[in-house]
C-alpha cells in the first residue's frame, strides 16, 4: 500500500519553539504507544479481511482458519448460495453460505478450495470486552473503493455485552461493511458489523462469541436460531382457517412443496388441518412447536386429522427428520495466541482535549470564511499559506464577496482562481499571513492507522486515522441532476425524454416528456450518452441552457441543476454530506465526523505535520481529504495565472 507525504506548518512567529509532544500535555496518554499499536495491528490482520460479492451487492468478512472459514453477518448471508470472496491482495476464492442467525445476525460463508496459504486471524474472547478499550474495523464500505484495501477505522468499545446480545462501539460503519471485523488491538477478532443508529457511536457488532457457542451449527448449511437439531418442517403454506363466527378452526393448506413430508403423505392444497400430533392448531407456530415436540419425543410418525371436501380424514404422516444436532467441528484456536486483560484507556472518550495545547496553536492556521450565496450568508473554513496572501478552501462553500475577521474588523478576500476538478479556489488576502501552513517543507512517511488531528477555533478539533492509501474517487453523487429517463432520438438526432421525475430540474424549468434536447450550453447532444457525459461534469445547482424541439418548435429553456437523490432511508443516508463530495482525481480518506461546512480546513498528524486539507464529507464513514502533493499542483497553477 503507497505511502501518504507529509509537509510542515509554521508560523512566523507563533511557532518559533518546537511543538510540545503530545505526552507532555496528556499527563499519562501515550499516544505513540497508542499509534504503534494500532499499526502493529493493521499490518498484522489486513490479510484477511475480505470483499465478498454476489448478484451485484458486496459485503465484508473475515477468514478465521486456514480451513477457510470466514465470518460475516446473517443479514448479507443467505446459506447454499455461492459467493466470491476477494482478498486485499487480489486473489479470488469461491465460498459458499452456511448457518445463518437472524436472532444474533450471526453467518459462516466456507470457502471451497482454500489451498495452503490462506490468510486468517484468531477470534478473540468479546466476554471481556470493558468500556473505552481502544478497537479497530477494517471492512469493504460501499461506494468510493480505495483500490483493494479494506478501509480501516479506530474506536473504542461504548458498552461491552458478556452475552449473545450486541455489544456498541465507535468504529464506525454503514452499508457494504455489513459483516466485517472489529479487532482488539491484540490483532483478535472480537466483533462482526452489524447495524448502525443516526448518532455516531451507535455501531452495533456481533460478540464473536456468538461463533464460538454456535460453531457447529454455523457450519451447517441452513439458518437456525437455536443450537442443537434443525427445525422439521411440514413443507407448506397455510392460511387461518375461520368458522361463521369467526372463530379459528385450524389450518387450511395454500400450497404444498415439492417432495416435503406433506407431499409425501397426501396432504393437498385447500385441506384444513384440524389437528396434527393430537394437537389443536390455530397458528403457524403451532404447527413448528408440534414437530419439535415430535422430533424431541422420538416419534417415527405423526397423525393429522384434516378436512377435505366436507369429509374428516386421518393421515399417518412418516417422520423421517435429522434427529441430530450439527455436525462436529473443531474450533479453529491452534493459533489464538495468549489473550492479555482487556485495558480501558478513558482519554479515548474525549481524545481531542488531550491535544488541546497543539490544537490551539493550529487553530491560527485555518480562516472563519463567509460569503455570499444567494440572499444567504454562507460560512466555511479557509487554509492561510505561511508568509503569502494566500488561503486555500472548498470552492463550492466559497460564494460571491468573500471575507474574513482579522483583529476585530472584517476583511475582504479577493477571488483569484478556482479549480472545478479539485474543488479548490484560492483567495487572496490585503495582509500577509503570519500564521499558516507551508507547501514546500520537508515530508515524511503517513501509513493507514495514522493519527490526525483536524483544528476548530471554536472547540477541541477531531482526531481520526487515516483510513486509506490515496486513491481516485469515482464521480457518483456530485454530479448535475436533471431529472429526466432520456433515449436516443431517431438516428442521433438529440435525446428524447421519456420520462420527467415529479420534482426534478427538469419538470421545474417546464421540460415535459417527449421534448427532444439537442444542445446544453454549447455542447451539441445527439445520443442520451451525450446527455449523460455532460451531466457528469456539470456541477450541482449549476445553471445550464437547454435548446430542444417541442413539436416541431425550437425552444430554450434555463435550468438549475440539482443534487442526485437519495433513494434509500438508512439511517447512514440521514445525515449531511458535502454537496460535492466525490469525484477527486486524488484524495484519502479518514474517519473524522466532520461537518459539511468544516471543510477547506488543514489536516495534521498529532506531532503537528501538516498532512492535506478537508475537501469532503463523503459518507457516514469516510471524509476525504486532498494530499499536500494535490495543493501544490494547484498553488502552482493558480500563481502563474495571478501573475500574468
Amino acid at each position: 500500500m503507497r505511502a501518504l507525504r507529509l509537509a510542515s506548518v509554521r508560523a512566523l512567529w507563533v511557532f518559533v519553539l518546537a511543538f510540545p509532544s503530545a505526552g507532555s500535555q496528556a499527563n499519562e496518554f501515550d499516544w505513540q504507544s497508542l499509534q504503534q499499536r494500532v499499526l502493529k495491528t493493521i499490518d498484522q490482520v489486513r490479510p484477511a479481511v475480505v470483499n465478498i460479492s454476489s448478484r451485484g451487492s458486496g459485503f465484508s468478512g473475515v477468514i478465521v482458519s486456514p480451513d477457510g472459514h470466514v465470518l460475516s453477518a446473517a443479514h448479507a448471508v443467505k446459506p447454499g448460495t455461492t459467493y466470491r470472496i476477494t482478498l486485499p491482495d487480489g486473489r479470488k476464492y469461491t465460498g459458499i453460505g452456511k448457518g445463518s442467525n437472524s436472532r444474533t445476525d450471526s453467518a459462516l460463508i466456507r470457502i471451497t478450495e482454500p489451498g495452503d496459504d490462506l490468510p486468517h486471524v484468531p477470534m478473540g474472547d468479546s466476554a471481556k470486552l470493558v468500556p473505552n478499550q481502544p478497537c479497530l474495523g477494517l471492512s469493504y464500505p460501499g461506494g468510493q473503493k480505495p483500490a483493494k484495501a479494506p478501509v480501516a477505522r479506530f474506536g473504542r468499545i461504548v458498552r461491552g455485552s458478556r452475552t449473545q446480545a450486541m455489544f456498541q462501539s465507535t468504529a464506525l460503519m454503514e452499508p457494504g461493511d455489513s459483516g466485517g471485523p472489529l479487532f482488539d488491538l491484540n490483532g483478535c477478532v472480537i466483533g462482526i458489523h452489524s447495524r448502525i443508529g443516526r448518532s455516531m457511536d451507535r455501531n452495533f457488532e456481533v460478540p464473536v462469541n456468538v461463533f464460538r457457542d454456535f460453531w457447529n451449527e454455523h457450519n451447517r448449511e441452513e439458518a437456525f436460531l437455536d443450537a442443537g437439531p434443525p427445525t422439521p418442517k411440514l413443507g407448506v403454506r397455510i392460511s387461518v382457517a375461520r368458522d361463521e363466527e369467526d372463530k379459528v378452526n385450524g389450518l387450511t393448506i395454500t400450497n404444498v412443496f415439492e417432495d416435503s413430508l406433506a407431499e409425501k403423505a397426501g396432504i393437498k392444497n385447500e385441506d384444513r388441518i384440524v389437528k396434527l400430533y393430537d394437537r389443536e392448531l390455530k397458528s403457524a407456530t403451532d404447527v413448528r412447536t408440534t414437530l419439535i415436540a415430535a422430533r424431541d419425543e422420538g416419534a417415527e410418525t405423526i397423525t393429522a386429522i384434516l378436512q377435505r371436501e366436507g369429509e374428516e380424514l386421518e393421515i399417518e404422516i412418516q417422520f423421517d427428520v435429522d434427529r441430530k444436532g450439527a455436525p462436529e467441528v473443531a474450533l479453529p484456536e491452534d493459533d489464538l495466541p495468549e489473550n492479555p486483560a482487556s485495558i480501558a484507556i478513558n482519554e479515548l472518550r474525549q481524545m481531542a482535549r488531550q491535544f488541546s495545547e497543539l490544537e490551539s496553536r493550529l487553530d491560527d492556521t485555518c480562516a472563519q470564511i463567509t460569503s455570499q450565496s444567494g440572499d444567504k450568508k454562507s460560512r466555511s473554513i479557509g487554509t492561510r499559506i505561511l508568509g503569502t496572501h494566500w488561503l486555500i478552501a472548498k470552492s463550492s462553500l466559497v460564494g460571491k464577496a468573500p471575507e474574513i475577521s482579522a483583529e476585530g474588523e472584517t476583511v475582504s478576500l479577493d477571488v483569484v482562481h478556482r479549480d472545478r476538478e479539485n474543488d479548490l479556489v484560492l483567495l487572496k488576502a490585503p495582509e500577509v499571513n503570519n500564521a499558516g501552513v507551508e507547501l514546500d517543507g520537508d515530508e515524511t512517511d503517513l501509513t493507514v492507522g495514522s493519527f490526525l488531528l483536524t483544528p476548530d477555533d471554536k472547540g477541541a478539533g477531531l482526531v481520526s486515522v487515516v483510513g486509506s492509501s490515496e486513491f481516485r474517487s469515482q464521480k457518483l453523487r456530485s454530479r448535475g441532476y436533471l431529472g429526466v429517463m432520456p433515449a436516443t432520438y431517431q438516428e442521433n438526432q438529440g435525446a428524447v425524454l421519456n420520462e420527467v421525475v415529479k420534482g426534478g430540474a427538469a419538470e421545474r424549468a417546464g421540460l415535459i416528456v417527449g421534448d427532444v434536447i439537442t444542445k446544453l450550453d454549447d455542447t451539441d447532444v445527439r445520443t442520451h450518452a451525450d446527455m449523460r457525459s455532460f451531466l457528469m461534469k456539470a456541477a450541482p445547482s449549476a445553471v445550464i441552457t437547454a435548446t430542444l424541439t417541442r413539436e416541431d418548435e425550437e425552444l430554450t429553456k434555463t435550468i438549475t441543476l440539482g443534487s442526485v437523490p437519495s433513494n434509500t432511508r438508512h439511517a447512514a443516508d440521514q445525515m449531511a454530506k458535502s454537496e460535492r463530495r466525490d469525484g477527486f482525481q486524488k484524495v484519502f480518506i479518514h474517519d473524522a465526523n466532520l461537518k459539511p461546512n468544516d471543510c477547506g480546513g488543514p489536516l495534521f498528524t498529532l506531532s503537528g505535520e501538516f498532512v492535506g486539507l478537508n475537501i469532503a464529507r463523503n459518507s457516514r464513514v469516510r471524509s476525504f481529504a486532498l494530499p499536500v502533493s494535490t495543493l501544490r499542483g494547484f498553488m502552482k497553477q493558480a500563481t502563474a495565472e495571478a501573475a500574468e
